[in-house]
């Protein structure tokens, strides 16, 4: 039994104002504390590539068509959506318990483009995180290096899978090669590079 029942309102907003709207949410769970960030490979990664290297494909759009969209939502997203939630789960327990962990997946807001996604990971990162923990082979997903790069900017202790501190020059090292990595077989790695960019040391160098 509910009191209220869902309507079918219609509502036009600005980005900025779903924006607002996503972070009040967060604010009612929150309750001026932070948060420990879950980043993990989604929409990108080393399960895409492999996936793509064993099928003879050179994009995401190419292995869809090639294995279907079925197969690609079993088998690249929703799998990379459980292990985003075992890493955070795992995260979780690591800490004792006792602090609240995000992981990225489940939230969707349609009509979204990826920069306006990213914009707002990256705005929950600066303002409403206490630090990042990086899944395993977190150094091939766009998501993640740019997670990585907010991070380093905004001075947020970043951490590996097994809870080790990153700091920038390995990071950067990790991601620069994964970028070599990849450009073996093709890939686009412009947003890899793009994130790499960001966090650039100079003592490492871009090739």
């Amino acid at each position: 039994m509910t009191f209220y029942s869902l309507s079918d309102s219609t509502f036009t907003r600005l980005y900025r104002e779903e924006l607002e709207i996503s972070f009040s949410a967060m604010d009612c769970l929150l309750n001026g504390e932070k948060a420990i960030y879950a980043s993990t490979e989604l929409t990108t990664g080393l399960r895409l590539y492999n996936a793509m290297r064993e099928c003879g494909a050179e994009t995401a759009a190419e292995l869809k068509q090639i294995k279907g969209k079925d197969w690609y939502t079993a088998n690249i997203w929703d799998a990379n959506l459980k292990a985003g939630s075992e890493f955070a789960s795992r995260v979780h327990v690591n800490l004792g318990g006792k602090s609240m962990v995000i992981t990225p997946g489940p939230f969707s807001a349609p009509g979204w483009t990826q920069p306006e996604y990213l914009a707002f990971w990256e705005q929950l990162v600066r303002t409403r995180i206490s630090s990042v923990w990086l899944n395993r082979n977190w150094q091939y997903s766009n998501g993640c290096t740019f997670e990585f790069a907010v991070a380093m900017d905004a001075g947020v202790p970043v951490f590996d899978y097994e809870g080790h501190t990153l700091d920038v020059r390995q990071g950067a090292q990790l991601v620069d090669a994964a970028i070599q990595s990849l450009l073996k077989n093709g890939f686009d790695i412009t947003k890899l590079r793009e994130n790499l960019a960001r966090v650039q040391p100079a003592s490492v160098r871009i090739r």
